[in-house]
């Protein structure tokens, strides 16, 4: 059981970078409120979700936008299997006086088994009027077509399903800017998906 909560102000020119591997606890939530005070600040957030076995992991993040010229981008991976759960919920608030704001959001989910779930619940509260705010939440199943392509090239049905798993995930990663953090993030995801499923 494990619960995490994070609050940050980030002030005139300040950058708020969060990444969150959830992969290992029976319940995970982590809770993040990110409030963009002072014009010029930005927060990323960033995550992979791994889940099996009846684990249930939930990233909430809400993110408001004060001043202006404020960027936030929020991109969450989730690969469910064996009656897992994930969740997803994620709030950008614009205030009125946050003007040229800049707000991204993306959840995508991919499905191994008919009795996981994967919830997605992207919300925009927006009051000012010279805003690009844009959120997009998918989920789905591997691709078998892909399986059957790399299994054609030698790899085993189970090292493929592997293959793509990491190659979906790794793209939260990637978003991290500290290379020997994100260095770590991917020798972690590797152990993480070699003992999966």
């Amino acid at each position: 059981l494990y619960y995490n909560l994070n609050e940050t102000n980030v002030d005139e020119n300040g950058v708020f970078e969060n990444f969150i591997l959830s992969c290992s606890s029976a319940f995970f939530k982590n809770d993040i409120q990110c409030i963009l005070k002072e014009n010029y600040s930005s927060g990323f957030i960033n995550g992979a979700i791994l889940t099996q076995d009846n684990q249930q992991h939930e990233i909430k993040t809400n993110i408001k936008h004060i001043g202006q010229n404020t960027k936030s981008y929020q991109k969450i991976k989730s690969v469910l299997d064996k009656s897992s759960k994930a969740i997803f919920q994620g709030k950008i608030y614009v205030d009125s006086n946050a003007q040229k704001t800049d707000g991204y959001q993306l959840s995508k989910a991919i499905i191994l088994d008919q009795d996981s779930e994967f919830d997605s619940k992207p919300e925009l509260e927006i009051y000012a009027d010279d805003v690009k705010c844009s959120h997009g939440s998918t989920s789905g199943s591997l691709d078998e077509d892909a399986i059957f392509y790399l299994m054609s090239r030698g790899l085993s049905r189970f090292k493929a399903k592997n293959l793509l798993i990491k190659g979906f995930l790794v793209d939260a990663i990637e978003t991290i800017t500290n290379d020997e953090i994100k260095k770590y993030y991917l020798n972690k995801l590797e152990n993480k998906i070699n003992e999966f499923s």
